[in-house]
């Protein structure tokens, strides 16, 4: 079989051709050669449009076609490979909750206070992060959590606010709020408007009056 081989790109062209099909050069001029060797064989899988393109010189040959109408070369159809599928992937997992820690109930105050004159005990209210110990006073609108004026507490110079004991950080304070008469802890006045710490026994005077807080 005689075949004309382009000398610009090389390309092979089959007998009586005019122009390369892949540059365009004129060969006309150029005697074909016999092609002593056979063909290579490839095998062409089928393009999406139908059609072989010939892994030689890149020609596209109609399908089914056995050998490649521009070089010559034998095509074998391949069989279609099916294309590689994406590695599964694994399912996504829930993200794991982060631990949330428990509430922290809020500190209250507790305890009692007693009365040392009359061994009267009086019950702190209960969930209330400050209690305020006075004398009520509808007139004036104060209503203190624990009230002594049933238990001496105008004859004792007790104020309608006198003093306050309040929880902080798991501790029980005292705090005097600018009572006219004081108060003291342990026989010690303490300042107005500072928190004073306070533990179980210990002895308050507000005013004339003596009481003992017990923490239960």
């Amino acid at each position: 079989m005689s075949v004309i081989t382009c000398p610009n790109c090389r390309t092979p062209a089959p007998p009586g051709a005019i122009f390369c099909d892949n540059c365009g050069y004129d060969l006309r001029a150029v005697a074909p050669v016999a092609q002593q060797q056979t063909p290579p064989t490839f095998l062409v899988p089928q393009s999406d449009t139908g059609e072989m393109v010939c892994p030689n010189c890149q020609h596209a040959n109609i399908a089914g076609s056995a050998f490649c109408e521009n070089c010559g070369a034998q095509l074998t159809q391949a069989k279609p490979v099916a294309p590689a599928q994406p590695p599964a992937q694994p399912a996504p997992q829930p993200a794991a909750q982060a631990d949330v820690p428990p509430a922290v109930p809020s500190s209250f105050v507790t305890g009692r206070l007693v009365i040392q004159e009359t061994n009267v005990s009086l019950t702190i209210p209960a969930s209330k992060t400050s209690i305020i110990i006075g004398r009520e006073d509808p007139v004036s609108g104060v209503f203190p959590d624990i009230d002594l004026d049933p238990h001496g507490g105008h004859e004792a110079g007790v104020g309608r606010r006198h003093a306050q004991i309040l929880s902080q950080g798991g501790q029980m304070y005292i705090e005097d709020l600018d009572s006219v008469n004081g108060t003291i802890v342990n026989k010690q006045k303490i300042s107005s408007r500072q928190p004073y710490l306070l533990h179980s026994g210990d002895e308050l005077r507000l005013g004339k009056m003596a009481l003992v807080y017990y923490d239960r």
